[in-house]
């Protein structure tokens, strides 16, 4: 009797620390579903949850990116956004092929896009449309700056700001607000996100991953900051080459906050995950 008598007791203990447990689990899957301002999880709250695993991303999320970098072209799988914790996926190298398998779609369809728009000029320079100049800031006729402007950004560049910039996709601002490039405004009638240590701009609001990558592109095709950059990758042009992210990583030092940096930890984000291979990739035909 004694013997029973004593357990009950622990069964007691044990009951109370699973529903502790419970609770403390719910509450993180609700601070990781809900559009707070405070920090994204923490590593120990990210370990507590589930590990994440692709497919409840998209279940044809894992095309191989072997064949994509060989035959230059990627599904059009086109996700909005991003509102799980890459982090939960515990494979660091699983992680970051998800990340780019993401991201990849986005970038080729606006290359694509912009390949559209400059064959167009080519075509017939001395009819482009009144559009294009407005789109790209440039006064109607001058039909040489405007294709120093409309050129696509290399997939190998984007992917490593992307990365760099929102933390492999898990940062408050690429979740939150499909911001993979930390682009800034000032302008107070934008939506935006409040960073939480400066003041006097937000970081902008998207309605998805697409049109992230798309005013990312406008920014570094259109921007007077970059004028180096779209130099250089005329010049690239013109030595009989398509644009390569490389040589355009040291004309980004406005880019950034560490601008003697910058460029080499761009160059070294391609040569860690030899993301050159994906330079001129486009979306494949269905």
């Amino acid at each position: 009797m004694s013997t029973s008598a004593d357990q009950n007791p622990i069964k007691r203990v044990i009951a109370v620390a699973a529903m502790l447990a419970l609770l403390a689990v719910v509450a993180l899957l609700y601070a990781c579903t809900s559009d707070q301002t405070a920090a994204v999880e923490s590593p120990e709250e990210v370990a507590a949850l589930p590990p994440l695993v692709v497919e409840e991303i998209h279940r044809d999320l894992g095309y191989p990116l072997d064949s994509v970098a060989t035959n230059k072209a990627v599904p059009a799988l086109f996700i909005d956004s991003l509102d799980l914790n890459l982090n939960r996926i515990r494979n660091v190298e699983d992680k970051k092929t998800t990340f780019f398998r993401i991201m990849l779609p986005h970038i080729a369809r606006e290359n694509d896009r912009i390949r559209a728009e400059r064959a167009k000029i080519q075509d017939n320079p001395d009819d482009v449309p009144a559009s294009l100049y407005e789109k790209y800031n440039v006064e109607p006729g001058d039909v040489k700056e405007l294709l120093r402007r409309v050129d696509v950004i290399p997939a190998s560049l984007v992917l490593a700001q992307a990365a760099l910039e929102s933390g492999w996709g898990t940062s408050r601002f690429a979740r939150k607000g499909n911001n993979f490039f930390g682009m800034r405004t000032y302008n107070e009638d934008v939506k935006g996100l409040d960073p939480k240590e400066a003041e006097g701009f937000k970081v902008i609001k998207f309605k998805n991953i697409g049109a992230s990558v798309r005013a990312y592109m406008k920014n570094l095709n259109t921007h007077n900051a970059y004028k180096n950059f779209r130099q250089h990758r005329v010049e690239q042009r013109a030595s009989g080459g398509t644009p390569k992210g490389r040589g355009l990583t040291n004309y980004l030092t406005a880019y950034s906050e560490i601008p003697e940096k910058y460029g080499a930890r761009l160059r070294g984000m391609m040569d860690r995950n030899n993301l050159d291979r994906f330079d001129g990739v486009r979306v494949a035909d269905n």
